[in-house]
């Protein structure tokens, strides 16, 4: 039922009510209590906790089946366990609120070592994400059931709870940019300042995930301009200043990671020179890179992951806005939840990020899945609002519900975003895994040094079941020079050669350098791609075993 069935209100200190709502329903309403979030909660836990069980029965590794899983979770243990324990981990490219959030989940062993951390952290924020699109939805369609319904298609997402199973960056990102959204929502209603705060906090947390969260701060800043010039005309100067002031704050993440790069490694862009450099490797590595591939595999991963009924109930939410207060606060809604797909999509057709027709990278369509959400819901209002038969409305209803279940079922649509993380369990993984393990009886006092491809080293520490301090890895980014040495502690050395042309040629360079230095040791294990070398006091102290 929409806004406009209701005749409006106005009392001190209420939004615009309807007349046709009973006095004890009225406290729940405008609370936001009622609607029994509890019962969405529970249904979530439940579902998203019983996928996971399920997947981690099928393969305990199942949750680090991404290369970036391995790594986010490796870094989060890493301040305070490693050689160098710190905040100097929190490194460049990758934002750093969802390693600091792992933290204290991945220093316990039992979470560390089977993966499950990143779960512990995922599918509270999922659920949470889910709680927040019930609110919204409810409180712009003012129906329970339509808000039930579009909280569970984003949530229930199968592509969406595997990631929320990971230690990926993706669930932070959507329950902060879904907070946002809620408060924005709640600002436009009241104009109480407390819900801009928050918003620009829920911003700013979000800008500390991913960067396509920047986005957001400059259009927070926007929205609250066009009230603050309004202020400003009434002669409420002070008001004017507080708008800008608190709308200021959604930038106060992008400025913290502006200065960290500055005082870390000297140039507060050095994010872009990473991630550029990233991008550039990846797309010399692919024989086809065009825009309209790029358009047509995006279309593909967003029709897969969310279905086609769920993209046309979403394009009814644009065909008529019947109030104008009600329009005004649907479209910033909509363009608030837009803006970070909108910078994803940019970013895939301008050759920054890249993805392939065969699920590699389909997550990053996933920042669209809260938009079709709440859009979907405001066109299913509309639908409702339109069309009387029971019959029309449940067809439409179950092409909703039938995508989750066709992606479960028929391979050839799939859920892309564990297809995708399946592929990099490949051979080279499966050496890695037992290589790890081979290291478990390894000296407890002697370094570990690793020369693997990308990944690979996360995977061998977190398999081994040792203390991060004892791993050195030997890094290899743009510049050969950057390579480090041996540690005089290094009693262990494992080289991976990935058979990539640019990482055999700096292994090779590196060997050739570091030649005087391998002399006291000795080849002990091979092991697919992977040679594992023992120093002379490694072979002492087996001797003396």
């Amino acid at each position: 039922m929409s806004l406009s069935n209701y005749k409006s209100l106005k009392t001190p200190g209420q939004t615009l009510i309807s007349n046709r709502i009973r006095p004890k329903h009225l406290r729940g309403i405008v609370t936001g209590k009622a609607g029994k979030w509890y019962s969405l909660g529970f249904v979530l836990v439940i579902v998203i906790c019983t996928a996971g069980i399920v997947l981690y029965r099928i393969d305990n590794r199942a949750f680090l089946y991404f290369g970036d899983a391995a790594s986010r979770l490796v870094r989060s243990r890493e301040f305070i366990d490693s050689q160098h324990p710190g905040l100097g981990n929190i490194g460049t490219v990758w934002l750093p609120l969802p390693q600091l959030l792992l933290i204290p989940f991945a220093s316990i062993n039992g979470l560390f070592y089977s993966g499950i951390a990143g779960a512990m952290v995922g599918i509270p924020y999922l659920v949470g994400t889910g709680l927040l699109l019930f609110a919204i939805i409810r409180r712009i369609t003012r129906s329970r059931p339509i808000a039930f319904l579009g909280a569970c298609l984003f949530a229930l997402n199968p592509n969406v709870v595997y990631m929320a199973l990971t230690p990926m960056s993706e669930t932070s990102l959507f329950f902060f940019v879904a907070l946002g959204g809620y408060a924005l929502l709640r600002w436009l209603e009241t104009d109480t300042a407390k819900w801009l705060y928050l918003c620009a906090v829920a911003v700013m947390l979000a800008t500390l995930c991913r960067y396509e969260a920047w986005i957001l701060a400059p259009f927070v800043v926007l929205v609250s301009a066009s009230k603050g010039i309004g202020f400003w005309k009434e002669s409420q100067r002070l008001s004017t200043f507080r708008i800008a002031a608190t709308a200021a704050i959604s930038f106060a993440g992008i400025a913290f990671w502006l200065t960290w790069n500055a005082a870390e490694y000297g140039n507060a862009l050095e994010f872009l020179h990473w991630s550029a450099f990233i991008s550039l490797a990846v797309l010399h590595e692919s024989l086809h890179h065009n825009a309209l591939a790029n358009l047509v595999t995006f279309g593909r991963a967003v029709s897969s992951i969310f279905g086609p009924v769920l993209i046309l109930v979403a394009a009814g939410a644009f065909l008529h806005f019947r109030r104008k207060v009600a329009a005004r606060k649907r479209v910033v809604l909509l363009a608030f939840f837009s803006l970070p797909p909108l910078f994803i999509f940019v970013a895939l057709m301008t050759g920054r990020i890249y993805m392939d027709p065969w699920w590699w990278n389909w997550r990053f369509a996933l920042t669209l899945g809260m938009f079709l959400s709440v859009a979907g819901a405001m066109g299913l209002s509309e639908l409702f609002n339109r069309v009387r038969s029971m019959s029309v409305r449940l067809t439409v209803v179950a092409g909703l519900i039938a995508m989750p279940l066709i992606q479960l079922a028929v391979p050839a649509v799939g859920v892309a975003t564990f297809n995708d993380a399946a592929k990099s369990r490949h051979d080279m993984t499966r050496y890695s895994t037992v290589l790890g393990e081979r290291l478990h009886s390894a000296d407890d006092k002697s370094s570990i040094a690793l020369l693997t491809g990308y990944g690979e080293a996360e995977r061998i520490m977190i398999s081994s079941g040792l203390p991060l301090r004892r791993f050195h890895i030997i890094a290899y980014p743009d510049k050969w020079d950057s390579l480090e040495p041996l540690l005089s502690s290094d009693r262990y050395l494992v080289v991976e050669d990935d058979l990539t042309p640019r990482s055999e040629e700096l292994i090779d360079n590196w060997l050739s350098r570091a030649a005087p230095q391998l002399g006291n040791f000795r080849i002990s294990h091979e092991n697919g791609p992977y040679m594992l070398m023992e120093s002379e006091e490694a072979f002492a102290l087996k001797g003396i075993k």
